[in-house]
């Protein structure tokens, strides 16, 4: 439920903190107080589409927050694990802080929880915390849609709505698979057929990764083939190969230093250092002497290289690709070529899956069916019962079921919906002699309240929505059915938390909290404020509706004994 109301700079209001319990509360005031800018409020907060010429003149920005009691919301708390919003249940309650601020700018921010959210997520979440009904907003009622809904809230079919739906989805997936399948099939043959051919192309190349740079490597050593025999050559040649090569002088400094040595024991170790150096050059000599028998000349295997480097980069080219990537497309392709040749289901297997979930689809859709019209009964004669004592006698209300049809010739001549094979419209006749017709298209908005407040009245043990707030309701009204009115909200404010906008004194006697909104002028600005009243003060205030600008000693009485017969009415 709704615990606090926090608005700033927001149209005639500048700063007001609301703080409601639960129960029946009222909202009165005279016209342009600034009743609906508490109702423009709590759409914001329940995510409807900010109008940003509501913010204050003068002011860059207008903010609201919203406190809501989430503690007997699983619902609630289940979206809010979704779309990862921190929050903090305990044994005593669990709080959710809605915010969102508008920017003359044209741009918004939105917290729940402090934490940054799109507006989209905000509506999901905010249609599932506040019910907004007046006479000019577009209610569920207008959306032939929500209808079945209505329906199944009050047969209390949602398990068996859930597993329809389920069932749906299961016999669509199947449907999807077999469609696919026979799609594949019909392409199958010419898929095999592009698939085995790069298969064999890719394949008769035997690419390897690393190869291309190998082999560029190797053609540019066979284009420099001569001049490397030559380097090497003339390296043999210094080393050891020529009269007075290094490994000859070397040779010589030995004997030298073998000689000194003889003297001098101190000339070990540079002897022995030189005779390092000699192995050293040795293993080199007969190193080059062997590497460089590879460089000959070889056209052959040249051209040869040419033209593998010539197919690798055609390949390259033709895939747009790298030897490493068409190697991934290649085990790629061979496993959906094992899957187009070796499919893992048949034709008839996903057709029998198809049947089986249409059948069992079929039987329990059409136990909701019965279902959904055994309760469509009871639910028209509650609904007028409820609208004779709200003022609409002669009403005749009419839950209207028909089944939806497929066109074609499938085999079932149902057509299937995750809600099941029902089509579900409200009938209304207002007038006596006049024909039913299309809830959507007869009623007026006092009626639309009148009809959502019986609906409500009705449902109020299995509606999710704990806050409902009923604007204008109060349209085309008076006397005993305000009275009715009145009293029907005080009951629903038993089980729901209850906020109505009025003027009717009937619809205010039974309210158990009485908010009055004023309207003040100062510095030629205009500021909206509003007050919780006392007792005294709600009969002052029930006294003004009932007589307007001048309170007599009369209408004092009148207001007090209205209070006193809602009391024991309510007591009752």
């Amino acid at each position: 439920m709704l615990l606090c109301l926090r608005i700033t700079n927001l149209a005639t209001i500048q700063h007001i903190e609301l703080e409601l319990e639960k129960g029946f509360s009222i909202l009165t005031g005279e016209t342009g107080a600034g009743k609906s800018i508490i109702i423009d409020a709590i759409h914001l907060i329940s995510g409807k589409k900010a109008d940003y010429s509501l913010i204050r003149s003068g002011e860059s920005q207008a903010s609201v927050e919203a406190v809501f009691d989430i503690s007997a919301l699983d619902n609630i708390q289940q979206l809010l694990q979704e779309f990862n919003i921190p929050f903090e249940p305990d044994d005593f309650s669990c709080e959710l802080i809605i915010r969102r601020i508008i920017q003359k700018n044209n741009r918004q921010k939105i917290f729940l929880n402090d934490t940054s959210i799109t507006r989209n997520k905000l509506e999901e979440i905010g249609k599932s915390l506040v019910n907004i009904h007046g006479q000019h907003d577009n209610q569920a009622l207008l959306q032939i849609s929500s209808h079945i809904h209505f329906l199944d809230g009050f047969g209390q079919l949602t398990d068996l709505c859930r597993e329809v739906n389920n069932l749906h989805y299961t016999y669509q997936q199947h449907k999807k698979a077999y469609e696919t399948f026979k799609q594949q099939l019909a392409e199958r043959s010419e898929q095999i057929e592009k698939l085995s051919f790069q298969q064999k192309e890719i394949d008769d190349l035997q690419l390897q990764p690393g190869e291309e740079n190998t082999l560029r490597q190797e053609a540019k050593i066979l284009n420099h083939a001569e001049k490397l025999s030559f380097i090497f050559a003339k390296a043999q040649d210094e080393l050891n190969e020529q009269e007075g090569s290094l490994i000859e002088r070397l040779g010589t400094l030995q004997q030298q230093l073998k000689e000194a040595e003889a003297v001098d024991p101190h000339c070990t170790q540079f002897l022995q250092s030189l005779e390092t150096c000699l192995y050293q050059l040795e293993d080199l000599h007969r190193d080059i002497s062997n590497y460089a028998n590879q460089y000959q000349e070889n056209p052959e295997r040249l051209e040869w290289i040419n033209q593998r480097l010539s197919q690798i980069q055609d390949i390259h080219r033709k895939y747009n690709a790298s030897t490493v990537d068409i190697l991934k497309y290649l085990a790629q392709i061979t496993k959906e070529l094992d899957q187009l040749q070796n499919p893992s289901e048949n034709e008839e297997t996903l057709l029998e899956k198809v049947n089986l979930a249409r059948q069992e689809l079929h039987k329990k859709s059409e136990r909701l069916s019965k279902l959904r019209h055994q309760a469509a009964k009871k639910l028209d004669q509650q609904v007028i019962q409820e609208l004779q004592q709200l003022g609409m006698e002669k009403a005749v209300f009419e839950t209207k079921l028909s089944l939806k049809v497929n066109p074609d010739d499938n085999p079932d001549a149902y057509q299937y919906s995750p809600s099941g094979i029902d089509h579900v419209e409200f009938l209304l006749s207002v007038n006596p002699g006049q024909e039913l017709r299309s809830l959507v298209k007869v009623a007026s908005g006092g009626e639309l309240s009148r009809i959502m407040l019986a609906l409500k009245t009705i449902l109020t043990s299995v509606d999710l929505v704990k806050t409902m707030i009923f604007d204008e309701i109060d349209n085309g009204i008076s006397g005993r059915v305000a009275e009715t009115v009145g009293h029907k909200l005080c009951t629903l404010g038993q089980d729901q938390q209850t906020l109505c906008v009025t003027h009717l004194p009937q619809i205010v006697a039974f309210s158990e909290h009485h908010f009055a909104i004023t309207k003040s002028m100062q510095n030629n600005a205009t500021y909206t404020s509003i007050e919780i009243l006392s007792h005294e003060q709600k009969v002052q205030e029930l006294a003004r509706l009932m007589g307007g600008s001048e309170i007599t000693p009369q209408t004092i009485n009148l207001a007090s004994e209205m209070l006193e017969r809602a009391t024991q009415k309510i007591n009752s």
